[in-house]
């Protein structure tokens, strides 16, 4: 795995399916990670219609049926599974996704 950076444990997400964390290596980068059937996914939080942040409030994310994530902005919808937008202004671009390595209850930034 190389050099692994914490991001987060799987405790963050007792209460919650995404949590915001900041980008290990640009801190005016957040980063949105989604938990989904016991798989981790992370993506820039940076909704590709305006590069306008995701979360409605900081670390305040809306998800849908644990399928979809909403830009609190303009209601985009990007599936989970794979960050494409299916629904709303941006319908055909996708969020950027991150590499992440989830191992022993934690999720690393894959180097």
């Amino acid at each position: 795995m190389g050099e692994a950076i914490l991001l987060c444990e799987h405790a963050a997400f007792d209460q919650q399916d995404a949590i915001r964390v900041i980008h290990p290596h640009n801190s005016e980068l957040s980063l949105v990670v989604i938990k989904k059937d016991q798989h981790y996914f992370c993506y820039e939080n940076v909704c590709p219609h305006f590069s306008v942040q995701l979360d409605y409030k900081s670390g305040q994310f809306s998800t849908y049926q644990n399928s979809v994530i909403m830009c609190a902005h303009h209601s985009a919808l990007f599936d989970i599974e794979t960050g494409l937008c299916i629904d709303g202004p941006c319908k055909g671009k996708s969020l950027v996704a991150i590499k992440i390595e989830n191992k022993n209850g934690k999720i690393f930034f894959k180097v």
